[in-house]
């Protein structure tokens, strides 16, 4: 306990002076530069509770998938406007609204001239948009395809040190059949390529293969695990756009159909409505939400057509099977991780074929739009879930129909917007919003969810709570305003009630959640932010000899205290202190805690940029666990939960040789201080330690 007790102060005495050298720095040298945060805000702040790898995984994709995409402001759309980030729907309209008057745009700072647009925004969108003039983009012939086409090449590894015991091939025989190791080597390889052309066409491939998983092996006799491409044109007259291969697509609110990333879904401080952004291709390697097939949008005047047909293979659990054949009969849930590394992974893959036919038509005027959605699914074998409580009214069966029609009023600083939708069994959801933004400095959210609990939509994704839309119930508002002295406030509320049992809750229940962040923008580049989060949710009591479980309340709350400061152009700093307690049932309160510190680097006059991170956390229940986003590699995506007692340290170092070519190298080192072993299973390491290891290489032509 004493040792203990010496650890802590002593690690807490390193980041008190760590700390206090970068707050000296800061009173020496006057910033220059403010660094733009959009992905670790939409990762690490808006979806705090969105705790899932796949679901940052696709989260991140879309990110870097929306930047390699930017959009020509010159020549975009309404539509196109609508999904670039960081922009509210006042900021939109004056955007529109100077396109109008002034025509084409030559330069990002000419944006300054817009009302509610200042140097800090500009420089948080500029990744996601270009400035090409529309009358000068070549004809689409050979000669200029060869000519203007450009190339991206991106090729990646990662590998863990030291091996988990899942690499560890068995002897006997006897082992061997008991499928408890995995099959291929510890490395992790992915490849990527793009071509583009102009805002006409687009080209993309990928393969990807996870740790574990065999190459050119066993099941996996053509390289990787998984491959996913496509082609894409875009054109201003009738056809749209036109997809064949992989794509997501999604409409409205996302109640009727949307297979995009869950990024903004879940109550936090959002200042906008999350929205579906139609079609668009992906060469994302997350298996589980991604359609693959052929897309199309069509336009005339003010209506745009969309269509979708979508053919794939999908990993289950299958429960009933034809004992000639080994045909699947049925299955109890899909299996969205991806991998297949183990004899019982590779038995799942691709049991399930799912077949979707769907649309979109959608009329927008001045300061309305209506769109109606449809989409029809069927399914190779019977979906058939555990028989419990909580899957009493989820969907079974092999094929489903939805409907649905969404909705969007615009008047000046105004937005009314909502969408309805209908499951084949009869059952109505329905979500709706009012989004105020009167002024620039000023945003507010009100958002109602009504989502019964025989709601049957395997592919609704929009705002909510539980873990699907359905069974759920909830009132959301927030707001944003700038105040004086250079402050600025946002606060949320979500009040959700669930009419029916949930996963670990046997009993129709609640869960409310509440946050309010301080930010204090003290000169160009010194960000100071104050962030307070609670949660709390009816769950189980599990008391013994008990049949039926009562309910009580947990709940937890978060305390973060950040710095990020500009040093100059080439230094850039962020510090965060962060606490959070959690309360089970009927449990004493625990506490967790976490500090880091990032240094980033980027010499004026060398193509060379490093960021460390020195983290010290002391989070020994797994309910005070703190997540926090890490900086990585292009497409790479890094949100470590911080569970025992450690230090972590990660560097990623990024390096321009020349104007074509890229290196990126991230390595992170985590050592324990109160285990022996890492994880359980077979990611179990006889160590207490763990060192990842990525390398990126990027070529552009």
């Amino acid at each position: 306990m004493q040792t203990m007790k010496r650890y802590r102060h002593r690690m807490l005495s390193k980041l008190f002076y760590l700390l206090w050298f970068t707050l000296f720095c800061q009173s020496l040298v006057y910033p220059q530069a403010e660094p733009g945060r959009l992905t670790e805000d939409g990762l690490d702040f808006a979806d705090w509770r969105a705790e899932s790898e796949n679901g940052y995984r696709a989260a991140m994709e879309e990110i870097e998938e929306n930047s390699s995409q930017s959009i020509n402001l010159n020549s975009a759309s309404i539509e196109n406007i609508s999904v670039i980030p960081g922009l509210n729907a006042f900021q939109r309209s004056k955007l529109l609204d100077y396109m109008k008057n002034y025509g084409e745009v030559y330069s990002l700072y000419e944006l300054v001239a817009v009302e509610g647009f200042d140097s800090c925004l500009i420089r948080k969108i500029a990744p996601y948009i270009h400035l090409d003039p529309v009358s000068h983009s070549p004809p689409m012939t050979f000669k200029n395809l060869a000519r203007y086409g450009k190339h991206v090449i991106l090729l990646g590894a990662v590998r863990a040190l030291p091996k988990a015991v899942g690499y560890n091939v068995p002897i006997s025989s006897e082992q061997t059949t008991a499928a408890n190791f995995y099959q291929g080597n510890p490395f992790g390889i992915s490849i990527r390529y793009t071509y583009t052309f102009a805002d006409c066409l687009r080209i993309g491939f990928s393969g990807d293969k996870d740790p574990g998983e065999q190459f050119f092996a066993g099941g996996q006799k053509y390289g990787m695990d998984y491959y996913s491409g496509f082609i894409s044109l875009s054109a201003e007259k009738i056809l749209k756009r036109l997809i064949i291969g992989n794509f997501r697509a999604g409409w409205g609110l996302g109640l009727t159909f949307n297979t995009g990333s869950s990024l903004g879904i879940y109550p936090g401080f959002n200042q906008e409505f999350s929205a579906a952004s139609g079609i668009r291709p992906t060469q994302s390697v997350s298996e589980g939400n991604v359609l693959r097939g052929i897309a199309f949008s069509l336009g005339a005047g003010h209506f745009t057509l969309n269509g979708l047909c979508s053919y794939r293979k999908r990993d289950a659990t299958v429960s009933i099977e034809d004992t000639i054949t080994g045909r699947a009969n049925a299955f109890s849930s899909f299996i969205e991780t991806g991998y297949h590394r183990t004899a019982s992974e590779i038995a799942k893959k691709g049991r399930v074929t799912e077949l979707i036919f769907g649309g979109n038509l959608s009329f927008r005027g001045n300061f309305f739009s209506l769109g109606v959605t449809a989409y029809s699914v069927s399914l190779s074998a019977r979906l058939q879930p555990r028989q419990e409580l909580y899957n009493h009214f989820a969907f079974t069966g092999r094929y489903n129909f939805v409907t649905g029609a969404d909705f969007n009023i615009f008047y000046r600083f105004l937005r009314i917007t909502g969408e309805i939708s209908r499951s084949s069994n009869g059952s109505i959801a329905l979500i709706t919003g009012l989004n105020l933004n009167p002024d620039p400095r000023f945003s507010a959210v009100l958002l109602y969810r009504n989502y019964p609990p025989d709601f049957q939509n395997l592919y609704a994704n929009c705002f909510r709570q539980n873990t699907y839309c359905s069974n759920e119930k909830g009132l959301f508002m927030s707001f944003s305003a700038s105040l004086p002295w250079r402050f600025s406030l946002s606060v949320f509320a979500d009040f959700c009630k669930f009419p029916w049992a949930k996963y670990a809750v046997n009993m129709p229940s609640a869960a409310n959640d509440a946050g309010v962040s301080l930010t204090w923008q003290a000169n160009s580049g010194l960000n100071i932010l104050i962030r307070y989060v609670y949660s709390s949710a009816d769950a189980n009591i599990v008391l013994p000899d008990e049949a039926i479980h009562a309910s009580g309340t947990e709940s937890s709350d978060d305390l973060r205290f950040q710095l990020n400061w500009a040093v100059s152009q080439a230094v850039t700093l962020q510090s965060r202190v962060e606490i959070k307690n959690a309360r089970p049932n009927f449990q004493k309160k625990t506490t967790g805690w976490l500090l880091f510190q990032d240094i980033s680097l980027k010499p004026l006059k060398f193509p060379l940029k490093v960021v460390f991170r020195y983290s010290v956390f002391d989070c020994p229940y797994y309910d005070s666990r703190i997540w926090a986003y890490e900086p990585d590699v292009l497409y790479g995506y890094s949100m470590p939960a911080y569970y025992g007692q450690g230090i972590r340290t990660c560097m990623l170092i990024t390096y321009s040789a020349g104007r074509h070519v890229v290196i990126s190298f991230k390595g992170g080192l985590t050592r324990y201080s109160d285990k022996n072993v890492i994880s359980s299973g077979l990611d179990l390491i006889d160590a207490n330690w763990k060192l990842d290891l990525t390398a990126q290489l990027r070529i552009r032509i």
